[in-house]
């Protein structure tokens, strides 16, 4: 049993990775049996990877085959509104429990994002300053949810980390949101949230019009 969830796990990371980075394509099939014959193992963990992926909104999932979802600009907007409407909340109930090694953890995060780590590493550190923040308060069914729109939302800021760069900015923001929670500004800390929430998903948004990859995105919200 442990070896299959090893291999669930393996498979799991890395076929999330490639979806991240765009080597798997939206409408991409997977199919179980292909999975199961790459990574060498049986159908139980390649079933059980694909699961893993559907409930991160990754693929939509099928009896034998699932497929790589579409991005959308609805779905990027819609997402963005309700990490800002929940992770700021949770942000500012947080701060007053945040301790000097959860800070100190922090500030050795950013110096890892700045460090210019590949975009993998860096959404991981990413996440981690953040979860640093908010899981320091006994709100476990916001924390769930504020976990899982981070993860739906992680195609579109790779697009940001890995596609088109320029994260010098996140860079700044990620600094004043320690200041604040250093200095334990909990109103302070809850919207600088907000608002590195609301520059990213314009960054991102400006980019995709700008680069004119509207027009899939737009078909990919049509066919939902």
């Amino acid at each position: 049993m442990a070896t299959a969830e090893s291999a669930a796990a393996r498979i799991t990371r890395d076929l999330r990775r490639r979806v991240l980075s765009g080597e798997l394509k939206p409408g991409t099939v997977l199919s179980q049996s292909r999975i199961a014959a790459e990574y060498d193992v049986s159908r139980m963990p390649a079933r059980d990877a694909l699961q893993v992926l559907a409930n991160e909104g990754l693929v939509d999932l099928g009896a034998a085959t699932s497929v790589v979802r579409e991005l959308s600009i609805a779905e990027l907007q819609e997402l963005y509104e309700l990490r800002e409407a929940v992770e700021p909340v949770l942000t500012r109930l947080a701060v007053p429990n945040v301790g000097r090694a959860e800070i100190a953890q922090m500030a050795s995060l950013v110096e890892v994002m700045e460090s210019a780590p590949s975009a993998a590493d860096w959404m991981e550190a990413n996440a981690r300053f953040h979860e640093h923040v908010y899981t320091c308060v006994d709100r476990p069914r916001m924390i769930e949810l504020t976990e899982h729109l981070r993860r739906l939302t992680d195609r579109y800021l790779y697009l940001h980390v890995g596609v088109f760069g320029d994260v010098d900015h996140l860079h700044d923001e990620h600094r004043q949101i320690l200041a604040a929670v250093r200095a334990g500004d909990a109103a302070g800390a809850a919207e600088l949230t907000r608002i590195h929430l609301a520059t990213s998903h314009e960054f991102i948004l400006r980019y995709l019009l700008e680069h004119e990859l509207l027009l899939p995105l737009v078909h990919g919200s049509e066919r939902r």
